[in-house]
């Protein structure tokens, strides 16, 4: 019989120790648990202030289109494209002759119609305003009729013969582009200043949050 008692007392022994290492595992899990929280905590606060410092740097608008690519489906030989992205817009005359202040589409015989001038910008970019800086020189009305597009997005036409033109995008309407097409169906040139795209970015297609 007491050999028994012994064994049980034993037991009982062993049990309470088992439920104490118990409690202090339930305590270490309990720890673990705050600190792991607290780590989730801090983490999504850097990942906050992140986003929101990516978000107000990328909502800058700034000119975008500053030295992009530009191209012609349909250009002049004596006039090349790079000047409608050179930064370039104050002079209207070319002087002495041999300068060139402009881009100039192709006129001869059968190229004086569906005239395209397309500026890659290099990326996605948020697009807020398209400022086109007409020739001064004369032939300001070649550019009426010239739509204005953000990828396959009309942004405006060119209505009435003007020094400058410029068409501003909504913020209401969100535009995402990586090129700027100015589009001339009719038979008329396309011969600009300077072509001036203003937005943010760049953005990825699946990350569009600015």
């Amino acid at each position: 019989m007491d050999s028994l008692e012994s064994k049980i007392g034993g037991f009982e022994d062993q049990i309470g120790g088992i439920e104490d290492q118990i409690q202090e595992l339930k305590g270490s899990v309990d720890q673990t648990h705050t600190q792991l929280n607290e780590k989730v905590e801090t983490s999504n606060t850097l990942s906050a202030t992140i986003k929101s410092r990516l978000q107000a740097w990328m909502s800058e608008v700034r000119l975008i289109s500053l030295f992009k690519m530009a191209d012609m489906n349909n250009p002049h030989p004596a006039y090349g494209t790079g000047v409608v992205t050179d930064g370039q817009f104050m002079m209207s005359h070319q002087v002495p002759s041999q300068m060139r202040t402009h881009c100039h589409s192709d006129n001869t015989a059968g190229r004086l119609t569906d005239n395209k001038l397309t500026i890659n910008l290099g990326g996605l970019f948020r697009i807020n305003r398209v400022y086109i800086w007409n020739y001064r020189n004369c032939c300001l009305d070649q550019l009426v009729g010239t739509h204005i597009y953000a990828d396959e997005s009309l942004i405006g036409t060119v209505i009435e013969a003007l020094l400058f033109h410029d068409f501003m995008v909504s913020e209401g309407n969100p535009t995402y582009a990586s090129k700027i097409t100015l589009h001339q169906p009719l038979a008329k040139n396309i011969h600009v200043l300077e072509v001036q795209v203003w937005g943010s970015g760049p953005f990825n297609e699946n990350d569009l949050f600015a």
